[in-house]
């Protein structure tokens, strides 16, 4: 990365900015996990409050659950796909650092992007 000290503080700020906003959404993500399973729960409790009315309600509204699952599971994939994009920005983070702080060991640093 051969950029001037100025552009890798913006890069710097950049990278910053963006894991802040992912650890956002993921207090977003694991919120709406919550709150899914807590709606499960008292669906549950509802089924077995009223047997025959609630199998029966069950049944019809089998297809709406079964979408309601594989959200809750999209949910799940997107919240370890934003942990995994926090991660790389956090090395990249540590890698930019090394840069704009060790000026004379940057030619034994390793790119990040050449592996």
């Amino acid at each position: 990365m051969k950029l001037p000290k100025k552009e890798l503080n913006r890069y710097h700020y950049a990278l910053q900015e963006s894991i802040r906003s992912r650890k956002e959404w993921i207090t977003y993500y694991t919120i709406r996990i919550r709150w899914k399973k807590l709606r499960q729960r008292a669906s549950y409790y509802m089924l077995w409050n009223n047997p025959i009315i609630g199998i029966f309600l069950w049944i019809l509204n089998l297809p709406s659950s079964m979408l309601k699952f594989l959200d809750t599971q999209k949910l799940k994939y997107e919240l370890k796909e934003t942990e995994a994009e926090i991660k790389v920005l956090e090395d990249e983070m540590i890698y930019v650092d090394q840069i704009r702080w060790n000026q004379e060991e940057e030619k034994k640093l390793k790119l990040l992007d050449e592996k």
